[in-house]
Formats: structure tokens, C-alpha cells, sequence
């Protein structure tokens, strides 16, 4: 068995599909346990994973030896970080109070709807300004005439009141 940096000179040099099949299997496993450690939800799996061989052909194509590094070290660096890149790009949760007002048919899974007769006036009105109208808290004080703490309260009985609702 030829080690990863026989099996990478050989892919570097020929293209070569064995070698490249070899690191596959042996790096896979690393591949995997990142995509574990960054707790990516079950549905993406396959696109980090993907994403995950994408970045060890390009660490394959872009490592350097005379770094006195090795690969294993290498790639895990560059997946790491591609994955936290990822992480950011994924699609965050949308709050929406009424799904007929946005969809047709039925919304995409990372929208989450929300029952607002659950909430006081107070807390609808802090609901719009805050989520809908994206206003910090201290505008949103100052337009409500009431103070930071007030705000951020009712704030956390909203989340309070959606985390019941899920």
C-alpha cells in the first residue's frame, strides 16, 4: 500500500483515478465526522459531503510538501474551514405569521409558521418592529416609549411562546 504522499504525486502527475479513489476512502471518514461535529441537519448531509470531496480534490491539487505539513493536517484545515463558510450559507429559519399569504402550496421546509393570537398586543406590536421591520432594540424602546428591558422581556416571552407552538 503506497502512503498518502506517494498516492498524492501520483494523482498530481498522472491523474491518476486509483489514487485518488484510494484517498477518497481513507479521508472520507474525516469527511464525515466534521459534517457530525458541525451538527449539520440530516438533509444536508449529502451537499456537505459532496462538498467535502470537492475540498479534498482541490487540497490534493493545491498541497505543498516542503511546508512540513502533512496532509491529513492540511485538508482537515481547509475543510474546516469550508464548512464553517457552508454552515453560514445555509438557509436560516424564516418566521412568517400566515403561510396562505406567502405560498400556494405548501412552504419550503425552512419556513416556520406562527400563531400571533398567542401574543399581547404589546408583544405584537415588538413582534413587527423587532422581526418583521428588523429594528434594533433601543429604536424599538424609543418608538414604544418604554425601556430596553421592557423590550428585550417581551422578546424573550415570544421566543418563549414559539418554542410552545413547535
Amino acid at each position: 500500500m503506497k502512503n498518502d504522499y506517494e498516492l498524492i504525486y501520483l494523482y498530481k502527475e498522472t491523474s491518476s483515478e486509483e489514487a485518488l479513489i484510494k484517498l477518497i476512502n481513507k479521508y472520507k471518514r474525516l469527511i464525515w465526522k466534521n459534517i457530525y461535529k458541525f451538527y449539520v441537519p440530516i438533509s444536508y448531509h449529502d451537499d456537505f459531503y459532496q462538498e467535502g470531496l470537492i475540498t479534498l480534490v482541490n487540497a490534493l491539487n493545491t498541497f505543498d510538501s516542503s511546508y512540513n505539513k502533512t496532509f491529513t493536517r492540511y485538508f482537515e484545515l481547509i475543510l474546516y474551514r469550508r464548512f464553517i463558510a457552508l454552515k453560514k450559507e445555509s438557509p436560516k429559519y424564516v418566521l412568517a405569521p400566515k403561510p396562505e399569504l406567502f405560498f400556494k402550496e405548501e412552504p419550503p421546509p425552512f419556513f416556520i409558521f406562527f400563531d400571533l393570537k398567542s401574543l399581547s398586543d404589546f408583544e405584537k406590536r415588538v413582534w413587527d418592529l423587532f422581526y418583521n421591520e428588523r429594528k434594533i432594540i433601543k429604536s424599538i424602546a424609543e418608538i414604544l416609549k418604554t425601556d430596553e428591558k421592557s423590550i428585550k422581556n417581551a422578546i424573550y416571552r415570544i421566543k418563549c411562546k414559539l418554542k410552545e407552538q413547535l
